[in-house]
């Protein structure tokens, strides 16, 4: 009889492994490894793969996080008693965060997890559904976040509120779409820049990049695309600007944000 499933097959000849095939697997490649046998480089990634998948090497990773993000907590527990975003909603981060590290291995999005966290403590405004937050980073990819920074950087100068007298609560202080439309060409150029390499020669980056990290930030609810008359594609520029949600997963991953207050009163969103 055919055998459909190799690795089925191994599971059920090894009733007495927990792991079952990925036990197996790893040690025959330890025992490579300590005979001197070459391992190519392909195979050896895939069973780095699967060694990180072990029950053993995620719990190594739970207790390195924990003790990461304990280390970090106590920099900031003086701040517990007086955060404003509820307990139980740091707690479900946490777990949520503890579970990721261990499924993905990426000590990058570790240090944006515990950051999320730690930062959620000390902030003085409230956070509502931080566990999303942490969802957002463990979805988004290291471009999106340099697209996000970048939005930051072009889209959201200290300058674009000019300073006045306050006005009478039925008619609150804004900004027109042409602050944003302005700098299209800009934001166009600076996208193209931090995502591309390019040296900054217009006849020689896409648009098309920057523009697709945009649509991608849109669809997480941290930008918002700003209408400008239909696009020559690929060639014609584009415009958007965080959303308020973009600039707090900014605020909480320790990234300077101009204007927060514009956006964030003392009790939460204005």
């Amino acid at each position: 009889m055919a055998i459909d499933n190799v690795y089925d097959t191994i599971d059920k000849q090894n009733p007495e492994e927990e792991d079952g095939v990925l036990s197996r697997l790893t040690r025959v490649l330890d025992s490579a490894k300590s005979l001197g046998f070459p391992i190519p480089e392909p195979l050896a990634g895939v069973f780095s793969v699967l060694s990180s998948m072990s029950r053993e090497a995620k719990e190594r990773r739970g207790i390195a996080f924990v003790r990461q993000l304990v280390e970090d907590m106590q920099k900031v527990q003086g701040d517990l008693a007086k955060t404003r975003t509820q307990i139980s909603e740091i707690q479900s981060a946490m777990r949520l965060s503890i579970e990721y590290d261990a499924d993905e291995f990426d000590d990058k999005k570790r240090d944006r997890y515990i950051s999320v966290v730690t930062s959620s403590i000390t902030s003085d405004t409230r956070i509502n559904d931080l566990v999303s937050f942490i969802q957002d980073v463990e979805k988004l990819g290291e471009r999106d976040l340099i697209g996000l920074k970048v939005l930051n950087q072009v889209m959201n100068r200290a300058s674009d509120w000019q300073e006045q007298a306050p006005p009478p609560q039925a008619n609150p202080p804004k900004l027109h779409p042409n602050t944003f439309i302005h700098r299209a060409q800009e934001l166009s150029f600076q996208m193209a820049i931090a995502l591309t390499g390019t040296n900054g020669n217009e006849s020689n980056f896409s648009r098309e990049e920057g523009l697709q990290i945009c649509l991608r930030l849109q669809g997480f609810g941290l930008a918002e695309m700003i209408s400008l008359s239909p696009r020559e594609v690929p060639i014609s520029n584009y415009a958007a600007r965080l959303t308020t949600r973009g600039m707090m997963l900014l605020r909480l991953l320790g990234e300077d944000v101009p204007n927060w207050k514009r956006y964030f009163g003392p009790n939460g969103p204005l």
